[in-house]
């Protein structure tokens, strides 16, 4: 087959069936290592070091990829709708997601998408199994428009429900339970749609439509959904009267919120626990020029001091629910025993934080998370929440999902 047309200044040096084998072999990766879904590309085009993969071809990969990981629950349903007597498995499942996907999400010519998946099966499985493919892809094919216009209500069976929000089932319940019925599919519904990629310089704040170009103004990419939340702490700051506040930022990698605090005008104390990542909050304060303003030190170091602080920002450890639309793979990856494994951790970052809070002073608490149980941690009789903030991908201006709350010492004499 020839390879794909691509757009200026790009170049394809597989054909797309070849790059389809490819994606399906991320998909399989991506399942078994349960990492992150660039990893696992990394370690699928690694392995034919004489391959020539342009920057076309590794984009193409990736946003198949992702796109077959964000409607999975969909793609799935639908392949299992046409499959009466015998439901795929294995690598024909994989390779059939990856033309569903297309042919659902995407405005590719479906006759295109067939005789590429038709072909890639015939090569790799054999004449029966492509016929199976050929078969189940050309009723999707038929009923693209039907299925493009597909909805749910709370009344439609549970199985659809599911389906058409394309959550684990666990996380399906939890949300439906805790949040409603319109609330969870408005929410599932966001998260099928790509990422903006937002970038920050200096105070503007624009979208990089096409990635990145290479001439844009120093800089660093950060949701706005964070950037947000910089805003909010920036204000709170002024509120409080503080001029020069302790401000430490405990889960701080890769830095953004850091450089945040520290393009404000505030001094910031930032570690985490892995050294690897916290190496990147040094690199970006020193291509950015911040270094006299952020402090990136150990967490051996600031977790042993007796140091307190006047501001301790704890973007905590957790089931990153909230970005499963720029994540995918997170929500296939995680269960319920993950959430509750982290709520332990984030008591303890909050136990810790308590005894190093200055009079008077704050924690904020964040999380990328949509579940009850992180975002209603559980707080010694010291301490009480104050206010709260959160942004939701359904909602303007449809960043991350971000919750936070204000977290203070409670005053002696005080009413919790």
């Amino acid at each position: 087959m020839p390879p794909a047309k691509s757009g200026p200044g790009q170049k394809v040096a597989q054909s797309l069936v070849r790059l389809r084998v490819l994606a399906v072999e991320v998909l399989a990766q991506a399942g078994n290592s349960k990492g992150p879904l660039e990893e696992a590309m990394t370690t699928v085009l690694s392995r034919d070091s004489g391959a020539t993969f342009q920057e076309f071809d590794r984009s193409w990969i990736f946003e198949l990829c992702s796109g077959v990981l964000r409607y999975r629950g969909r793609l799935d349903f639908m392949i299992d709708t046409y499959s009466l007597k015998k439901k795929p498995t294995g690598e024909i499942r994989r390779f059939l997601q990856t033309g569903v996907f297309q042919l659902l999400a995407q405005d590719t010519p479906a006759a295109l998408v067939v005789s590429e998946c038709v072909q890639a099966i015939r090569e790799m499985d054999g004449d029966a199994p492509s016929k199976f493919a050929n078969a189940i892809l050309r009723k999707v094919a038929d009923s693209r428009e039907q299925w493009q216009n597909w909805k749910v209500s709370e009344h439609s069976p549970f199985e659809e429900q599911l389906a058409w929000c394309s959550l684990p089932e666990w996380l399906f319940k939890k949300l439906r339970k805790e949040r409603g019925s319109p609330w969870t599919f408005a929410f599932a519904e966001a998260v099928l749609s790509r990422p903006n990629l937002w970038y920050r310089s200096g105070d503007e704040i624009t979208i990089l439509h096409d990635g990145f170009r290479g001439d844009e103004p120093s800089g660093y990419v950060q949701d706005i959904s964070n950037q947000l939340l910089v805003k909010e702490v920036v204000s709170t700051i002024e509120e409080r009267g503080w001029k020069n506040p302790r401000i430490l930022d405990l889960c701080s990698a890769p830095g953004g919120k850091a450089l945040g605090l520290a393009s404000a005008g505030y001094s910031v104390t930032a570690t985490d626990i892995n050294e690897e990542r916290l190496s990147k909050v040094r690199e970006n304060a020193d291509r950015l020029g911040l270094t006299d303003r952020i402090t990136v030190t150990s967490h051996s170091m600031v977790w042993d001091s007796p140091e307190t602080y006047d501001l301790i920002w704890i973007d905590a450890p957790c089931s990153s629910t909230g970005i499963i639309r720029k994540h995918p793979e997170i929500k296939w990856n995680r269960g319920w025993h993950d959430v509750e494994r982290l709520a332990l951790q984030q008591e303890e970052l909050l136990h810790w934080a308590e005894s190093h809070l200055a009079p008077g002073g704050l924690i904020l608490y964040s999380t990328c998370s949509m579940l009850k149980l992180e975002n209603e941690p559980k707080l010694g009789t010291g301490l009480r929440v104050i206010k709260g903030a959160e942004w939701v991908p359904q909602s303007e201006p449809k960043g991350d999902g971000i919750h936070a709350i204000w977290i203070e010492a409670v005053k002696s004499g005080a009413q919790i």
